[in-house]
């Protein structure tokens, strides 16, 4: 495995965050493999405006800018996390800005594409700034029994004006993600404790525990959806 840039090693360093650690700077389930996934759906070209809300250092937003030549918007609340973003590769290309996605400083109708990649859902906003015809990619937590969750959470966006384009179901992938994350820190230990503290080790190995449980049992599942905006 390559060296992290050290942009993002100096972040690492200062968050000491095991989904920094492990996962990288494309830190959601599926990594770069999802995300060129659903950009091959997201209807981006030139003249296009794309959001990667809840961005952390704006992986997917550099991706769409090099690959499509849309303008790409870049918001997370954390500044540490845009300044980091901004000395990654394609950073300059990007358009970086400090915002709460449940507020976000964009007229209405004024964005293609909006992608929410493992972060916060703001479906209010997301209806609001949405374009006629944009697309939502979502990488998110999604129901997964047999009782009509999953149908219900379709239901939700598609009363919002939202017609689904794609899906692709990621819970076996999520979980061997926490799982796979899980092993490291154990096997790990003695590094990633000495890096977080013991505190603080433990709450992220917790956290990551529940999370391989929940999965396994079937209590929670993941998914990629694309929607488009009729």
């Amino acid at each position: 495995m390559p060296a992290p840039h050290p942009a993002l090693q100096r972040l690492a360093d200062d968050y000491a965050a095991w989904w920094i650690d492990l996962l990288g700077e494309h830190n959601h389930v599926g990594g770069l493999e999802t995300t060129r996934w659903l950009l091959q759906r997201a209807g981006l070209a030139p003249g296009k405006t794309m959001l990667d809300a809840g961005a952390f250092v704006g992986a997917a937003a550099r991706l769409a800018a090099a690959e499509t030549g849309c303008r790409a918007i870049a918001a997370d609340l954390n500044p540490d996390f845009l300044a980091a973003g901004r000395q990654l590769p394609g950073g300059r290309a990007v358009h970086w800005v400090a915002a709460d996605s449940r507020r976000l400083p964009f007229r209405d109708a004024s964005i293609d594409s909006i992608w929410a990649l493992d972060t916060e859902v703001a479906y209010h906003e997301f209806n609001r700034i949405a374009a006629p015809g944009a697309t939502l990619c979502l990488c998110c937590e999604a129901p997964s029994d047999a009782r009509g969750g999953l149908d219900a959470f379709i239901a939700d966006w598609e009363q919002a004006g939202w017609q689904l384009a794609a899906h692709r179901p990621l819970s076996a992938e999520a979980a061997h993600t926490w799982r796979t994350a899980e092993a490291e820190l154990v096997r790990r230990r003695p590094y990633f404790e000495e890096r977080y503290g013991t505190r603080t080790y433990l709450r992220q190995l917790d956290l990551v525990a529940y999370l391989v449980q929940a999965y396994e049992r079937g209590e929670q599942g993941h998914a990629l959806f694309v929607f488009r905006r009729a």
